[in-house]
């Protein structure tokens, strides 16, 4: 016998679940006869057994609605200017930016909204032109390409990048002659000081929710930009504006910028005035040309830093030999201990997480083999900082989920314990640590003999100079310092030995070129003086032959 599975029978307490059909009348199997449901058979029924009738529910009326069309297009750019915003905000409250950073910003955005006028015009808002919408990832076909922003690969983009919105902050402190550098730009980004990464939830809920999904990826970025990347962006940026809007760029306030890569790299302000000298020899100028910069040695920031490890090459070489200065008067009469700076670079570095915990610039490159060795302490702040950055608050959940909180229970805190005096750097903030890193390696110069007799010792300070071409002839005592130029460069580490190389070749052609002009102008003054004296000479014998064939005689 086939047996229904239903609700409970409930007649006389029975719990019964189990029914069959008899005669069109269903009994449980304890066989109490079930009122209500009785089933007629008919033989021309095939085999009907009945039809379900479900409850249907009432639909809930949604009040969310993607925008297409022109209103999309409007309302991605209210959203990327109000990213633009915060941005500056955070850069002019927390950052020291002066307070026209703001009109200066809004003016550039303000030229960069006409790239987007004719595309706004030209969309219509009826859905059924949804599908010829052209996106980031399909080249535009329209006669508005002339006037877009054309990327570092040929192609023009269509709408911003989230990239571009802080190249725009970097080209504002460009055009205020700011002592900023890209590199300064891609440590805020790290360490979350100007909104970036998931960016998309400081938007409002109600504009983010009529966004569509295309535009919200473009805002909401889950990985952190290389630092070439960002420095090849902003160049970019900075040169669509000169092209595009005729602006001139100026140069780079490189006194003030060389004074911070000279302290940030705990080197001697010696290095400074030979900057200064080389730059003569080369020919930087520390300005975005007017064409597009493919070549790394045309970024003005690169330009900078290679003269600054070329300098600290020729003062201070990473290598043991002893070079022995003229006199006392020259810079290279001290010599750095490298591997104490290493040491004291590291111990900066590290300055956040010696208490145990982890750092801003840490937590966001985290990875899971990371996490296996970390300690529990460390384990609930990183929980913390995932909560606070990848949890969306505004998303609706599930009621019974919001039974279970996510955050941890608060706890009262352990005290801190004690600082002792080789702990006090780590709490201090980080320009009374980068003062401690100066001191560190500046009372461990070490000074170097001098003589003045270049007979006896024909090592002077610049000869024998070392030319690294790739990475893996780096030495041990020279990787720290590139590692840290290079990051200062903005640029990868072998980038920045590519671009030194071309440094010291051009140096080295302006110095030979120089050496040979003299030389010859020299050989060209001897060769004038000899004919000097042969002409004098001549002139010197006929004076004596006339002198001779007068006839002077004795006074009366």
């Amino acid at each position: 016998m086939e047996y229904v599975t239903r609700g409970v029978c409930g007649q006389e307490g029975c719990r019964e679940r189990r029914y069959y059909l008899d005669n069109g009348l269903w009994f449980c199997r304890r066989g109490h006869l079930q009122e209500g449901r009785q089933i007629e058979e008919d033989p021309d029924d095939f085999g009907t057994q009945g039809k379900k009738h479900r409850v249907k529910k009432e639909k809930e009326e949604r009040s969310r609605k993607t925008y297409r069309g022109r209103k999309a297009h409007t309302l991605f750019l209210q959203a990327y200017q109000l990213i633009l915003w915060k941005q500056c905000h955070a850069l002019i409250h927390d950052h020291g930016f002066p307070e026209q950073f703001e009109a200066i910003l809004r003016d550039l955005w303000a030229l960069r909204l006409q790239d987007f006028t004719l595309r706004i015009n030209a969309t219509t808002d009826d859905e059924e032109d949804d599908d010829r919408e052209l996106f980031s990832s399909q080249p535009e076909t329209d006669s508005s390409d002339g006037l877009g922003f054309k990327s570092r690969g040929g192609r023009y983009l269509e709408w911003p990048r989230l990239l571009d919105s802080v190249g725009l902050c970097y080209l504002a402190a460009i055009l205020m002659r700011l002592p900023v550098c890209v590199s300064d730009f891609h440590r805020l980004i790290i360490r979350q000081d100007i909104p970036y990464i998931r960016v998309a939830k400081s938007i409002p809920h109600e504009m983010r929710d009529k966004l569509p999904p295309e535009f919200i990826a473009r805002l909401d970025v889950h990985q952190l930009p290389k630092l070439e990347t960002l420095h090849r962006a902003f160049v970019d940026v900075a040169l669509h504006y000169q092209q595009r809007f005729e602006i001139t760029l100026p140069q780079l306030n490189s006194n003030l910028i060389l004074y911070r890569h000279i302290k940030r790299l705990a080197i001697p302000i010696d290095i400074y005035e030979t900057v200064k000298f080389l730059k003569g020899l080369v020919g930087f100028n520390y300005a975005f040309g007017s064409a597009r910069q493919n070549r790394t040695l045309n970024l003005p920031e690169v330009q900078l830093v290679a003269l600054i490890v070329v300098a600290t090459k020729l003062l201070f070489p990473f290598d043991d030999l002893e070079r022995h200065p003229a006199t006392t008067k020259e810079p290279a009469t001290q010599a750095i201990n490298w591997s104490l700076w290493a040491r004291a670079q590291t111990h900066f570095n590290n300055r956040e997480n010696a208490n145990g915990g982890i750092g801003k610039e840490q937590a966001i490159q985290l990875t899971d083999k990371d996490v296996l060795n970390m300690a529990p302490n460390q384990l609930d702040e990183y929980m913390d900082w995932y909560e606070s950055n990848w949890v969306d608050s505004f998303r609706l959940v599930n009621p019974v989920a919001a039974m279970f909180s996510t955050s941890r229970t608060t706890e009262t805190p352990a005290p801190p314990p004690a600082a002792s005096p080789a702990t006090l750097a780590t709490v201090a903030n980080t320009e009374e640590a980068l003062k401690s890193l100066v001191h560190a390696v500046m009372q461990d110069l070490k000074a170097t003999e001098v003589n003045p007799d270049p007979e006896e010792d024909d090592r002077r300070p610049g000869s024998w100079y070392w030319r690294y071409r790739w990475e893996s002839q780096l030495p041990d005592t020279a990787r720290p310092f590139y590692e840290l130029a290079a990051q200062l460069a903005a640029v990868s580490l072998e980038t920045l030995i590519h671009a030194v190389t071309i440094t010291e070749y051009r140096i080295a052609k302006t110095v030979e070129d120089k050496r040979r002009a003299d030389y010859f102008s020299q050989m060209m003054d001897l060769d004038i003086e000899g004919e000097a004296d042969e002409d004098s000479a001549d002139e010197m014998d006929e004076i004596d032959e006339q002198l001779t064939s007068l006839d002077v005689g004795d006074g009366p």
